[in-house]
């Protein structure tokens, strides 16, 4: 990476970390620990680790990890998902002010997704293909806890797909469905994107 490329990505990780930060810390303040229960929290906290072990390793000159860079595809994905599902099936049920304007909202639904596909595509450390299937697995597991917790009536949602009581099995198992094919379309689309950038860096 050269030195131009290698202040960028490490700027906008810097952005990143503290607008991440920002969220987290209001949402926290807000709701305490429970606030984890959402899908797109999580994956901006994932986000945020990223950013945080990017500008750790990089400030000191480091190797990067394989583990990062899986983890920085997942965080891309997942935020993917969540801008996808805030825009197409949450918003229409709501307003666009809610999901995109309110507070840390076009944080979490809008500029960390962005930001966050940014960086890995600036990137240089190699994706293994083993990658592609971690994301999804990633999903489905927070997807049967989330079900499971709601089965035993710890846990209500927090998305209607969710509430297992009030929810038709075959609506769930729809949006399960398309939750896993999502992944799986954006995290390959992602790594074919990273595969032709890196072909073109070695051709320069």
């Amino acid at each position: 990476m050269s030195k131009a490329k290698e202040k960028s990505f490490i700027v906008l990780n810097i952005v990143l970390a503290v607008l991440e930060c920002i969220a987290m810390a209001y949402l926290i303040n807000l709701e305490g620990l429970p606030i984890f229960r959402y899908y797109t929290v999580n994956s901006n906290a994932i986000q945020l680790i990223v950013s945080v072990w990017y500008l750790w390793c990089l400030t000191r000159k480091k190797e990067i990890p394989t583990a990062l860079t899986v983890m920085h595809l997942v965080a891309s994905v997942c935020l993917t998902i969540t801008f996808i599902i805030a825009a197409f099936v949450l918003m229409p049920q709501s307003t666009f002010a809610y999901y995109f304007l309110n507070d840390v909202a076009p944080i979490v639904h809008f500029i960390g997704p962005l930001l966050s596909v940014v960086t890995l595509m600036l990137s240089q450390e190699k994706i293994p293909r083993y990658a592609v299937g971690v994301p999804a697995a990633l999903s489905l597991a927070y997807g049967f806890i989330a079900l499971f917790l709601n089965w035993i009536k710890v846990l209500k949602g927090p998305y209607f797909f969710l509430e297992v009581y009030s929810t038709p099995g075959s609506v769930i198992a729809m949006w399960f469905v398309i939750i896993l094919l999502l992944c799986v379309a954006l995290t390959a689309g992602y790594m074919f994107i990273r595969s032709r950038i890196d072909k073109r860096r070695k051709q320069q």
